[in-house]
């Protein structure tokens, strides 16, 4: 019933762990456009862009990597490619999103200082064994030194940014001790409403009736929890809604139907860590959805 904490894959420094990635196989990206002859005159013709975000592009050379990049990945957990869906417009969302973090962090006065970029390259130069190994995995895939030092800063203006709001996260909130009994069928539900009514003992009928078995055990009991920790939002509306001591009549959800009996009730009780890291997912989500929905997003492809 509890929701996972879990950052977007955006905030977490995903290029120090693609540090110790084996090269890619050729044959993942377009082949690159013709050089021209001694006889052709260049031209200052724009690189083509698979998308824009407020002004800045996104190149099809940049998006062409990144895919290939993701099927490495994908490919070394052991991932079929073709079970994936459209992972290619995953992607290019994954990048718009980080462009936009970015550029939001950038705007606020977050930077980022050459040293700290200096540190991580670093890092993955060591862990590719020096100066050759480095530039052998750069090469390998599809970075130049100043395309992934450019990386780097943008992930660290994102985890910055992360940091920043998720820091804002009270560690007290209004929270609910609740229990529940989850059955399968209305009939049955209301039948164990009017035991509940009646006398009947709610943790002795949450043991035997219900279906959440993460919570049976223990009589259905979900502990305290305060609001955007449930999975189920129905459960969590009910649980407030009542006071300490009542239940509730029976709510249908997505996964059946429930009876929720709120316990306690605190006004300002210290927040669990995992509910405390699952709230700070939220704030950083919420902010990221506001900066999307401001954002100028051109796509291209």
């Amino acid at each position: 019933m509890m929701k996972r904490a879990c950052f977007c894959s955006f905030f977490i420094p995903l290029l120090l762990i693609a540090c110790s990635w084996a090269g890619l196989p050729a044959g993942f990206l377009p082949a690159p456009s013709e050089t021209p002859t001694e006889t052709s005159t260049p031209t200052a013709t724009p690189e083509p862009l698979a998308a824009r975000v407020n002004g800045e592009g996104i190149t099809l050379d940049e998006f062409g990597h990144e895919v290939a990049r993701y099927e490495k990945a994908q490919k070394q957990l052991g991932m079929d490619l073709a079970t994936l869906g459209d992972y290619r417009h995953a992607v290019l969302h994954s990048m718009i999103e980080e462009r936009v973090a970015a550029q939001a962090a950038t705007a606020s006065g977050r930077s980022v200082l050459d040293e700290q970029v200096d540190s991580v390259v670093e890092s993955c130069r060591q862990a590719r064994g020096g100066d050759t190994g480095f530039r052998t995995w750069l090469g390998d895939n599809f970075y130049s030194l100043e395309e992934f030092r450019a990386s780097i800063r943008r992930q660290l203006l994102v985890q910055a940014a992360a940091d920043g709001v998720a820091s804002q996260v009270p560690t007290t909130a209004e929270q609910v001790h609740a229990r529940h009994i989850l059955v399968g069928n209305l009939d049955l539900a209301n039948t164990l409403l009017s035991k509940i009514a009646n006398g009947a003992d709610f943790a002795e009928l949450a043991r035997t009736f219900s279906q959440d078995y993460s919570t049976s055990a223990s009589g259905g009991d979900l502990g305290w929890f305060p609001r955007g920790v449930l999975t189920v939002p129905e459960v969590e509306e009910a649980a407030f809604s009542l006071q300490a001591g009542q239940t509730s009549q029976v709510v249908k959800s997505r996964l059946g139907y429930h009876i929720i009996q709120t316990l306690e009730r605190d006004a300002a009780r210290p927040v669990s860590p995992s509910a405390f890291e699952v709230l700070r997912r939220h704030a950083v989500e919420g902010w990221l959805a506001q900066q999307m929905q401001k954002a100028t997003i051109e796509i291209f492809i």
